[in-house]
């Protein structure tokens, strides 16, 4: 995995166990290592692909800046926690430095050194098309998909030829679904996703119209998301059969996050 080093970052903080450390600032050294794939960043030369680092300086300065722990181990988990959302980073590193704790002796400094990385989630992902050459659009969508960063192709359903949903006036669709573990967030899936689509040409101009491609999030882990421009699990998972049979077929025994069995409910449908 590549990285990203932020080292010697020095900032006045009020962390440790007496009253005294808390009351006034002491100084501190961090050192941050993010883990993550620079490939993309290279080959587009774009910030969007890889972790802004004028702001892992500010969040983890904030941090340390702004709030209070007694213990470095405290102070390195909010550090973890805060720096492993931002875009991209899988992995951080970090090293916390006391320079000058209230203890009598000889040395340097004292530290303590964190390893984290993101969890992984099992992602369910709709494959749809109805445009052009349908079998070569699904077999271009999921290659790309085998090339998204930090995440792997667990398995893919059989294709299955569909009528319309929404719109019957349209050519028929090709559908298929496909298993990914990843540890990109749910919304940095969501923008790979609507990226492959724009790079093979899907145009949004009309809700529910013909399309050379559509890939859709339809689950992430067992997460619940409500958000403007992202829910999960996908608003119609649970009204379209043509997307619960290729999933219930490489994941027969899959739950929503409410609990309920999916194909019971694709039985309820049938």
């Amino acid at each position: 995995m590549d990285e990203v080093i932020l080292k010697g970052l020095r900032f006045e903080g009020r962390h440790g166990v007496s009253t005294a450390e808390r009351a006034a600032p002491q100084p501190f050294e961090v050192d941050l290592i993010l883990g993550l794939d620079l490939r993309p960043a290279g080959m587009t030369d774009s910030l969007d692909k890889t972790v802004d680092y004028s702001l892992a300086y500010q969040e983890v300065r904030h941090i340390v800046e702004e709030e209070s722990y007694k213990l470095l181990e405290a102070l390195g988990e909010r550090i973890a926690e805060r720096v492993l959302r931002l875009n991209r980073v899988i992995r951080a590193d970090i090293v916390i430095k006391k320079l000058r704790p209230p203890i009598a002796g000889d040395y340097e400094c004292m530290a303590v050194h964190l390893k984290r990385e993101r969890a992984e989630h099992r992602a369910y992902i709709g494959l749809g098309t109805n445009l052009g050459n349908r079998e070569e659009n699904l077999t271009a969508a999921g290659r790309r998909l085998g090339e998204l960063p930090s995440s792997r192709i667990v398995k893919f359903s059989s294709r299955y030829t569909t009528q319309p949903w929404g719109k019957r006036e349209q050519p028929e669709f090709l559908n298929q679904v496909v298993a990914i573990d990843t540890r990109l967030s749910a919304r940095e899936l969501l923008r790979e996703l609507m990226e492959i689509e724009g790079v093979m040409g899907r145009r949004r101009a009309e809700k529910w119209g013909p399309r050379i491609i559509d890939l859709d999030l339809l689950l992430y882990g067992d997460q619940q998301i409500e958000e403007p421009d992202l829910i999960v699990p996908h608003p119609w998972l649970t009204r379209r059969a043509f997307i619960l049979t290729p999933l219930l077929e490489i994941a027969p025994d899959l739950k929503l996050p409410d609990g309920r069995y999916l194909r019971e409910i694709m039985a309820n449908l049938s």
